[in-house]
């Protein structure tokens, strides 16, 4: 079932939650009082990733052979470039 759910964060979003309705009921509490939206949980995510690290736009081919091991910016694969990019961890 979908319900409209107002998270800690302030923002409003259209959550499907399943199983009985008491524990769906807890759930929206949850989110109410701890739970952030989608969009603020993507962009506090992005800053975790990319601590410690340079943001490095490359080819895809050069992520997958040299650098698997790194994380990417969610959305940044350019299809018709070819390119993405990578949190490189900075050299100490």
């Amino acid at each position: 079932m979908k319900y409209e759910v107002n998270f800690s964060c302030g923002h409003t979003e259209t959550t499907e939650l399943f199983g009985p309705y008491e524990q769906r009921r807890r759930k929206i509490a949850w989110f109410e009082e701890c739970g952030i939206c989608s969009k603020c949980y993507k962009e506090r995510k992005e800053i975790e990733n990319s601590i410690g690290c340079n943001e490095v736009e490359m080819f895809y081919g050069e992520f997958k052979k040299n650098y698997s091991n790194c994380k990417t910016k969610a959305g940044s694969y350019n299809g018709k470039t070819k390119t993405i990019v990578v949190y490189v961890p900075v050299s100490a």
